[in-house]
């Protein structure tokens, strides 16, 4: 009987112990995965501020080049 006792000690701090292990697993993860989100926005917000940049200097170049050729016709 000691021996069956003995046994399922063993066995329910198996389970304890896989039961803790996919906690921390899990909690990993999930940092994990709001790290990398976080990260997404952020590298989001700086394309999307290079975007707006480029398209302020092209519009400046482009308006640049009109009045030369507007200076150069005239």
């Amino acid at each position: 009987m000691k021996k069956i006792i003995a046994l399922f000690a063993i066995v329910s701090i198996g389970f304890v112990a896989c039961n803790n292990a996919t906690e921390k697993a899990t909690d990993a993860t999930d940092d994990a995965t709001e790290m990398m989100e976080e990260a997404t926005e952020e590298a989001v917000e700086v394309i999307e501020e290079a975007i707006d940049s480029t398209i302020e200097a092209t519009t400046e170049a482009v308006e640049a080049t009109e009045e030369a050729v507007e200076e150069a016709t005239d």
